[in-house]
């Protein structure tokens, strides 16, 4: 049976929780800021996972919606974006330092905000009423004034990331309205006046990240479509790969319906892209030629099979598709950092 090589990666660090982290933000010296779904517990961990401490700080939630974490880089302040305000608190989350108070945003809805590299400055996003649009505002981080602003898209249509480029005068905006479609927009802040230019070339893409050398960015395909990168300042398409490729040589995991990428990838470094598939999976990925040299294999992941009608099967005739016990999968202090179904966090070493 053919199979992709295995790349075996032993546990580092573990740490269990009673609900999901929905944001896992760096600070400096290798320490995490966490927040989780639907409560109101901020936490901060050390580089070993070990919890520095914990506070309850209130928010406004409602189903589906949780407070969205932002920090500055130098773990000065840490911004918490709501349904209904934006709160600026201190490093050690006891002082509010600033409120930015706004209409609700709706179910799905929202933006984390954004902090500059040279924490000047704060990017956010506010919802818009039924006579306008979203909009995006620059707040000095120093004065906590609004130096900027911009009109976005339409109102209440689309749930917005900020994604920081190699040029800290430039930032992309993603902006997703659901399962319909995702735009890419490019901002840049000039002489107090915010400059925003919509990105065609990258439409129904989804921003994975840069590699380290700044040249290139990867992204996933909304649907079906392929892997696809991008250069950087020019941001034309350089390179693609279709999902069949990607997935072609490997017969672990026979199944009706054929696995495929799931809105995630990430550059591990220049020469390597890590793919998230649907299944679960963690796929590595040669840069040259963007076919697969390797699946990775984080030691306590586990896989189960599932019939047509989502029941638990082992019968090989009857297996519709998979999944393995990984919610969320990200790139954090260089570290391969995964959250699970049973409410851990758990980090291991890059795979290259």
């Amino acid at each position: 049976m053919s199979r992709f090589p295995h790349i075996n990666l032993p546990l580092k660090h573990q740490l269990t929780f009673t609900a999901n982290p929905v944001n896992v933000v760096p600070l400096p010296n290798g320490e995490i800021l966490m927040n989780f779904a639907s409560q109101p517990l901020i936490t901060k961990l050390n580089a070993n996972l070990e919890i520095v401490w914990e506070k309850i700080i209130q928010g406004k939630h409602t189903n589906y919606v949780s407070s969205k974490l932002s920090a500055s880089s130098d773990g000065l302040l840490m911004a918490i974006a709501g349904m209904t305000d934006i709160r600026i608190l201190d490093a050690e989350g006891t002082t509010l330092v600033h409120t930015i108070e706004h209409g609700s945003w709706g179910w799905f809805l929202g933006a984390a905000c954004y902090f500059s590299k040279d924490n000047k400055h704060m990017w956010y996003v506010l919802p818009g009423d039924e006579d306008g649009t979203d909009e995006v505002q620059v707040m000095d981080v120093a004065t906590f004034q609004v130096i900027a602003s911009s009109p976005l898209l339409e109102s209440q249509q689309y749930t917005y990331a900020f994604h920081a480029t190699p040029d800290n005068d430039i930032l992309l905006l993603e902006a997703a309205a659901g399962q319909e479609d995702t735009i890419q927009l490019q901002l840049q802040l000039n002489n107090g006046v915010i400059t925003l230019s919509e990105l065609p070339q990258c439409e129904n893409v989804i921003m994975g990240n840069f590699a380290p050398s700044g040249k290139e960015f990867v992204t996933a395909p909304h649907d079906d479509g392929p892997l696809e990168i991008y250069a950087f300042p020019e941001i034309a398409k350089i390179a693609e790969q279709d999902q069949v490729t990607i997935f072609d040589g490997s017969k672990d995991f026979p199944a009706a319906e054929p696995d495929n990428i799931n809105y995630t990838v990430f550059f591990v470094d220049d020469q390597h892209i890590l793919v998230v598939s649907q299944f679960g999976r963690l796929l590595l990925l040669d840069r040259k030629d963007l076919r697969c040299k390797a699946e990775i294999m984080p030691e306590g992941i586990e896989f189960k099979a599932y019939d047509l009608d989502g029941n638990p099967t082992t019968n090989p005739d009857y297996i519709f598709d998979y999944s393995s016990n990984i919610i969320n999968v990200m790139l954090v202090h260089n570290k391969l950092l995964l959250t699970t179904g049973e409410g851990q966090l758990r980090s291991y070493d890059l795979p290259v």
